[in-house]
């Protein structure tokens, strides 16, 4: 499967989210321009780095006034897509996280350029999961390309509850 950058107009290209033809998963609608990341951590490409990344998600939904469910569902995915990103791109991997509003956005970068697909499911594999949970679970989710690799991103949105302040330090 062969994959093309499609910008949207009035985007530029490198905030276009790529779009992989015949997959209706990555169409042009995925695209949204994203700036605003409040954390950024990098990660060493090697297996404990899934539990890592869980680890400075979870920390930041605390600070954030992030509570419930959500939180659940972010730390899943994002332990997907680090997995992914470990074992497909061997670089070291980039975990932004940022919200606006109800909307979190993670985004999971590395320097190789090889889109994610979604493979055929054998109910015996161990692996061959990831972009299918993303894809039922997040609101949102696309990948935006550059010269130098890719991320991966979801949006999960918090809902119309609101949010606690985040915790006090001692």
């Amino acid at each position: 499967m062969s994959a093309q950058v499609t910008p949207l107009r009035g985007t530029r290209r490198s905030d276009a989210c790529a779009s992989v033809a015949n997959d209706p998963m990555y169409r042009e609608s995925h695209s949204v321009s994203f700036e605003d990341w409040s954390r950024v951590t990098t990660l060493a490409p090697e297996p404990t780095s899934s539990r890592a990344a869980r680890h400075v998600v979870a920390d930041w939904c605390i600070e954030q006034g992030i509570i419930g469910d959500v939180v659940d569902t972010l730390l899943l995915l994002t332990a997907e897509l680090v997995t992914n990103a470990v074992l497909h791109g061997r670089s070291e991997v980039v975990l932004r996280l940022g919200r606006v509003g109800s909307r979190v956005r993670v985004g999971v970068g590395d320097e190789n350029t090889r889109l994610p697909h979604r493979g055929d499911l054998d109910p015996d594999a161990l692996t061959g999961r990831g972009m299918t949970l993303v894809e039922a679970l997040a609101d949102r989710h696309g990948v935006d390309l550059s010269p130098l690799g890719k991320t991966v991103w979801f949006d999960v949105l918090t809902g119309l509850a609101p949010v606690r302040a985040g915790r006090a330090t001692a």
